[in-house]
């Protein structure tokens, strides 16, 4: 149980991290590469910062940072993630609003996945066939992701085309929507403590992390 869980928590951060799941833009990729080549570039990109991370002097974990976002955030869409997560209270926000939240959350992202991935040693992605809609704008992208010692769990991106790039805006590990575990759990938030509250919330798990870098770090 405890094998499969830390799985789980391996794909979610692989499946975010290999597309982006939040913004400076860079690597751009243009509609002459396919999603499922986008895909396989920035997992390659991804694996050997992490695995000359560990090979060498580890990095600072605000440099492991900095590094997972530059190689993630440009292959995500954030402002359709945030519409997403957020459902009717987007709708409801003040561009304000939306724009800290998109900040706090991309960090809380960006932050877990990268720990997440420090702590797991090697992995394989098998890619499946991808599904591309009618119009050429929108695909999934499938993969099966094993490592040593838990079980293979298929992964699938949901992607589209934007301004000539592909961008990923949703993942699905073994059939769970990483967008619709958000929504669920910040609509009972927003509920409680309104937008506002969960922007705090977020930035103060942000800064709690921050200073417990810190503290490792030194």
């Amino acid at each position: 149980m405890k094998n499969r869980k830390q799985g789980h928590s391996f794909l979610v951060a692989a499946a975010i991290a290999v597309l982006g799941l939040l913004a400076p833009f860079c690597l751009l990729a243009d509609e002459s590469e396919a999603p499922v080549q986008v895909v396989e570039r920035i997992s390659a990109e991804l694996y050997q910062l992490l695995a000359g991370d560990r090979a060498q002097r580890p990095l600072e974990p605000e440099s492991l940072y900095r590094g997972v976002d530059e190689v993630i955030s440009p292959h995500v869409d954030y402002d359709r993630v945030a519409r997403l997560v957020l459902g009717k209270y987007w709708r409801r926000s003040s561009p304000d609003q939306r724009q800290r939240f998109i900040a706090e959350f991309r960090q809380l992202l960006v932050r877990s996945y990268a720990t997440a991935f420090s702590d797991f040693g090697d992995w394989e992605i098998r890619y499946l066939p991808s599904r591309r809609s009618q119009d050429g704008k929108r695909a999934v992208v499938r993969a099966k992701v094993t490592r040593p010692g838990a079980d293979p769990v298929e992964v699938a991106y949901a992607m589209h085309s934007r301004e000539g790039r592909w961008l990923a805006y949703d993942v699905k590990v073994d059939g769970i929507s990483l967008i619709t575990n958000y929504r669920n759990s910040f609509s009972k938030e927003i509920r409680r403590i309104g937008v506002d509250g969960l922007i705090r919330k977020l930035a103060a798990m942000n800064g709690r992390q921050r200073g417990a870098d810190h503290l490792a770090a030194n």
